[in-house]
């Protein structure tokens, strides 16, 4: 049987090597045009279950040219990352993108869309204000340049996995110091759980836990998410202790590198990162698309 000619709009719910393939080259022909750091990574879309469409794709003459990803966690709101081989622009390719996203993403109750956008990005400027998207904040990635440990705490503790039987005590953490919701925070957790490149952690200070983070491999790196310390044990040198020790687990299994993501304005936690040796990369805008209008 021959194979067939991909061709216009595709909604993809799983990837083979091959398409992988497509989408990495895509990436990184986008990324090298303009000098960028495009939000996604490819195991990403490796790890896609099928049970939903969380991709669409747009082919000419069998090329992929074109792909907008949606986060695959989240109900009421969904962050997504696009784009389109610059000799494609300007043909409305990325607007049937996202027409396609909306219609699956409402149909599924999702409230708002939330347009990743890369600070330096000249084409993604461009269509965030040809497409209406509203600013909400900004965040830094910023990637381990050259780790420096402290090494001297007054008071030890210790990082360790954890698992479904944890869910309590990570939801309370990362709801309280996020201002989300514990119910829809333990939901998202169990969910995230299920990725096999996804682990969490848990700060204990003997057996009362003080703080979280999840470690998230992807192709080339490691990123440190959801890092969280609560309030009464913040400013104690628990936080830099969990950093250090999570580093310490990457680079004790791992050659990739280390990278993570803080909002532009939390000068504590920027200071923080710098001193365990993270650098700004680059700065990534976040932009809401309402559905319910």
């Amino acid at each position: 049987m021959m194979n067939m000619v991909r061709e216009g709009l595709v909604r993809q719910r799983t990837w083979s090597e091959d398409e992988l393939s497509e989408a990495r080259r895509l990436l990184e022909v986008c990324n090298a045009y303009e000098g960028l750091s495009l939000k996604l990574d490819v195991w990403m879309l490796r790890s896609r279950k099928g049970n939903e469409v969380n991709d669409f794709l747009y082919y000419e003459d069998g090329k992929l040219v074109g792909l907008l990803a949606l986060d695959e966690y989240g109900a009421r709101d969904k962050e997504f990352t696009g784009m389109v081989l610059p000799e494609y622009r300007r043909r409305g390719i990325f607007s049937k993108l996202l027409a396609a996203a909306k219609e699956e993403t409402r149909a599924r109750g999702t409230e708002r869309l939330i347009l990743i956008c890369e600070r330096f990005s000249r084409s993604g400027q461009a269509f965030v204000e040809a497409c209406g998207a509203v600013y909400d904040f900004s965040e830094h990635k910023m990637v381990l340049a050259d780790f420096k440990e402290r090494g001297e705490y007054k008071e030890r503790i210790s990082l360790r996995k954890a698992g479904p039987e944890d869910v309590e005590d990570l939801a309370v953490i990362t709801a309280t110091s996020f201002g989300h919701s514990i119910e829809g925070t333990k939901r998202n957790i169990l969910r995230n759980m299920e990725n096999p490149h996804v682990q969490y952690y848990l700060g204990k200070r003997g057996e009362e836990a003080v703080g979280c983070l999840n470690l998230d491999e992807g192709e080339k790196e490691f990123g440190i998410y959801a890092f969280a310390v609560l309030l009464p044990y913040r400013r104690r040198g628990f936080g830099r202790q969990m950093l250090e020790l999570a580093i310490k687990q990457v680079r004790a299994a791992s050659e990739k590198g280390i990278a993570l993501e803080v909002e532009t304005m939390n000068e504590t936690a920027i200071g923080l990162y710098r001193s365990c040796g993270f650098k700004e990369t680059t700065t990534y805008g976040y932009y809401t698309i309402d559905l319910l209008k």
